[in-house]
């Protein structure tokens, strides 16, 4: 929607700094188009993720190197030190909690309680920059629309809004991603760990939704390096998932208020005065938001508008032809 509406402000410019024009029927089919960018705003206000990454980095290093230290205070199956130790970290970082592995002393389970909580701060951290983007966007795509309203007027404001579609194609690619990896989770637990086909399925699910019972995990040494990568973008592409569900909730909504706040604010005396107004071949006021209201309750169509136009531009030319016809009589004086 952003781009869409930014696109349609572009090409109604007339600032010599305004960007070059482009295309309408381009961005309408792609919607999100690389061409049709966004604003800089909406850029700059995004929150820089390769800060929260480098944190995660070194969140996982040093407590790799923790419970690595504490080795010896960590019971249950153990294969290798070090992955096991890395292993320990994802399965808590992520909350799968098996249970295969985990703290029996005073001191591991203190460090474990700190590390859990510095973990459930960088999540929300996470949380909060996924918040601020689809805010952002929102309050963009208000700003350009109400910009979009005062280039090309109200009433063709709304019918742009109302033509932008909201954009599925991230949530399919999510919803496919999300598929394969379930399915590559199934196959190394069939053929690493050695799990009956039910037992593959059950594993792979409970891990991905972080539910980890720990009836069945991960118990050979190469089973468990690729537990480490696995269960990490796993948690990864489901919350990029609800991302994307959240993002189009919110097109929809800012949709809905973008038309609200326009059609508030689009019957003023300025409008009423202007019923007869035309400009370009339309009608920039009261008359045309009638008809536009008439449409959007679906009481009329757009073939009746036609229909009746072209009726009335019939009775137009035969009023005229009349006119022109009849010589009106001379009055006695000018006789």
């Amino acid at each position: 929607m952003l781009d869409h509406f930014y696109s349609i402000i572009s090409m109604t410019s007339n600032d010599e700094k305004a960007p070059k024009k482009r295309s309408i029927q381009g961005c309408k089919a792609t919607l999100v188009a690389a061409k049709c960018a966004p604003p800089d705003a909406l850029r700059a206000g995004f929150p820089d993720l390769k800060r929260l990454g480098t944190y995660f980095g070194i969140y996982l290093g040093v407590g790799t190197v923790i419970f690595y230290a504490l080795k010896n205070d960590i019971r249950g199956h153990k294969t290798i030190d070090f992955i096991d130790s890395l292993y320990l970290c994802v399965v808590t970082m992520t909350t799968v909690g098996y249970g295969d592995l985990v703290p029996h002393s005073y001191n591991a389970q203190l460090v474990c309680i700190f590390f859990i909580t510095v973990g459930m701060c960088l999540f929300g951290i996470a949380v909060k920059i996924a918040a601020k983007y689809l805010v952002v966007k929102q309050q963009m795509v208000m700003v350009n629309a109400l910009r979009m309203s005062r280039k090309i007027g109200p009433v063709e404001a709304l019918k742009e809004i109302e033509s932008v579609k909201i954009d599925y194609n991230k949530l399919k690619i999510s919803l496919i991603a999300m598929a394969g990896h379930y399915v590559i989770g199934i196959l190394v637990l069939l053929t690493i760990e050695g799990m009956d086909f039910t037992d593959a399925i059950y594993c792979a699910f409970t891990t991905m939704t972080t539910t980890g019972f720990g009836d069945e995990t991960f118990q050979e040494p190469f089973g468990r390096m690729f537990a480490i990568f696995w269960i990490s973008t796993g948690t990864s592409c489901v919350g990029q998932l609800f991302l994307y569900i959240a993002e189009i909730y919110t097109d929809i909504e800012t949709k809905k208020l973008a038309k609200q706040v326009i059609s508030n604010n689009i019957i003023a005396k300025t409008d009423l005065e202007a019923a007869d107004y035309i400009k370009d071949g339309k009608v920039y006021g009261a008359a045309d938001m009638i008809l536009y209201k008439l449409k959007e309750k679906g009481k009329i169509k757009q073939d009746d508008i036609s229909v009746a136009m072209k009726d009335l531009n019939d009775v137009i030319k035969d009023v005229d032809v009349d006119v022109d016809d009849v010589t009106p009589p001379k009055s006695a004086q000018e006789k």
